[in-house]
């Protein structure tokens, strides 16, 4: 029993860990978003909200089940802009900050979770580089 329970918890942590990887380190690597090699001037409000939404990548949304799959971190943006807000809330205004973005020609972007892994892996393995600001 000792050995079947190692075995099951090993197993269960590794996809535990997977997942994990999956949901939070893609929507914040790849060669469309931004670094900074700079602290950003909280002060400067319009600075923070730019930095939050290039700097960070939405999954697909658009219904509970997927959001769910998701941890409704596929609302990444919004969390950074609006930290304090409930998962709910994100899914409300999420239309609102895609057509600010548009409005102002701020790169809002969303994409397949698997296309996001596809470019975490090419900036991890040196293949391209995040941009810098």
């Amino acid at each position: 029993y000792f050995y079947n329970a190692l075995y099951n918890l090993i197993i269960s942590e590794f996809i535990t860990n997977l997942y994990t990887f999956l949901i939070i380190a893609t929507n914040h690597a790849g060669r469309d978003v931004y670094r900074f090699s700079t602290k950003c001037n909280l002060k400067n409000k319009e600075e923070f909200y730019l930095r939050q939404i290039i700097g960070s990548v939405n999954f697909n949304y658009g219904n509970d089940f997927i959001d769910y799959l998701h941890g409704f971190l596929n609302y990444q943006i919004e969390h950074h802009v609006f930290p304090d807000l409930s998962m709910y809330a994100y899914q409300k205004i999420a239309p609102e900050v895609r057509e600010i973005c548009k409005k102002y020609n701020i790169p809002y972007i969303q994409e397949n979770v698997f296309i996001r892994l596809y470019k975490t892996i090419k900036i991890f393995t040196g293949e391209e580089s995040m941009k810098v600001l």
